[in-house]
């Protein structure tokens, strides 16, 4: 597998005008971004020097989190260990004017799962000039995340997961963050288990507010679209840095996955010696499927697994070449088990049947217009 690299740099978006910051005597945040009872488990490394808070995370939230389950429109990426670290400024002040985000990270969850704005990386619409919503188009499994380009699993949304692993007494008696944005300023979800506590009507246009202290914070929307910010109240920093190795196919080339309807139920990740295997299994709908002749079948709804090991191991969909056979787009099964690890039971999934057919090109995903 190749190995890359990305830092999440600063928002290069264009400023909003800024707007009144709301505050109130009614909350007193806590300040902790230095304490590690503020982090879950899943944070190790925690240090603060030069103003910043500093840690670490594999990207991925507790194990009883049920990652990618009611997902309806999938990339076929698998939430995957990563290598982040995190800074995050100490002491971060209100910028002069508010900062638009776009497609991409705006802060971190107190899990170390990175947070990203609400947009998907598709192409702008053209009237509204904004990008789907990854919420909106069903890209998001039961805690608000999914697995992106590099198997990277994010939020998009509140990580209603998290917060309802941190309980009310975390996010409502002791006020503690659920994730800080990119500007260093703390996300809150005030009002998530009582309605008492909610600051709705307080929050700015960029869903933040300042304490009975004036200490500045985000909080997250607790019903409907569960907004986490609209913009940034500060100055975006870079934040991040991320290793991680690609999936990649029997030919050697990355798989960045291709966009298709599958309803998915369930999802695993299992160790066998030093591999990792991903499972997502559930229901194919609406797509065409290459035949081994040349032809296309449409199916409605099959149940099938999706599957990846290694190079020599996975059951994926890929698109295939352009035909006069068909019309529009088709899909293809590439099926290969030679290289399964021990321990691995192939045989207990339900998978699609594979392509037989003539050798189809490699493609990769559509432009996202960035």
């Amino acid at each position: 597998m190749a190995f890359s690299s990305i830092i999440f740099r600063g928002l290069a978006a264009a400023a909003l005008l800024f707007c009144v910051v709301s505050d109130t005597a009614a909350h007193d945040i806590k300040s902790c971004k230095c304490e590690t009872g503020c982090y879950t488990q899943e944070v190790s490394k925690l240090s603060c020097s030069g103003g910043k808070a500093r840690f670490s995370s594999n990207g991925l939230p507790g194990p009883k989190d049920p990652l990618m389950r009611g997902i309806i429109g999938t990339n076929q990426q698998f939430p995957a260990v990563h290598n982040f670290d995190f800074e995050i400024l100490l002491d971060p002040k209100l910028a002069a004017s508010a900062t638009a985000t776009d497609a991409g990270p705006v802060g971190v969850a107190v899990n170390g799962v990175p947070i990203f704005d609400p947009s998907t990386q598709g192409p702008a619409d053209r009237t509204t000039g904004k990008r789907p919503s990854a919420f909106d188009a069903g890209e998001l499994d039961v805690c608000g995340g999914h697995a992106g380009r590099g198997d990277d699993y994010h939020y998009h949304i509140a990580p209603k997961c998290l917060i309802e692993d941190l309980g009310p007494v975390w996010v409502e008696d002791d006020k503690k963050p659920v994730g800080y944005a990119m500007d260093g300023f703390p996300i809150l979800a005030l009002g998530w288990f009582d309605q008492s506590n909610s600051v709705e009507a307080d929050l700015d246009r960029c869903r933040g507010m300042k304490d009975a202290s004036g200490a500045y914070f985000y909080n997250v929307k607790t019903t409907s679209s569960w907004d986490v910010l609209t913009c940034l109240s500060g100055r975006p920093q870079h934040f991040a840095r991320d290793r991680w190795e690609h999936r990649v196919d029997r030919t050697g080339k990355e798989i960045t996955g291709l966009p298709i309807r599958f309803a998915i139920k369930d999802s695993s990740r299992t160790t066998h010696g030093r591999g990792v295997c991903h499972v997502m299994s559930g229901l194919l709908q609406g797509e065409q499927i290459l035949q081994g002749d040349g032809s296309a079948r449409r199916i409605e709804a099959q149940d099938g697994a999706l599957f990846h090991c290694n190079k020599a191991c996975y059951g994926l969909f890929f698109e295939a070449d352009r035909s006069r056979k068909f019309g529009g787009r088709a899909i293809y099964y590439d099926y290969i088990a030679s290289g399964c690890p021990s321990g691995f039971d192939i045989s207990g999934l339900k998978t699609f049947t594979p392509y037989d057919g003539a050798a189809q090109s490699r493609k990769g995903p559509p432009p996202t217009g960035r």
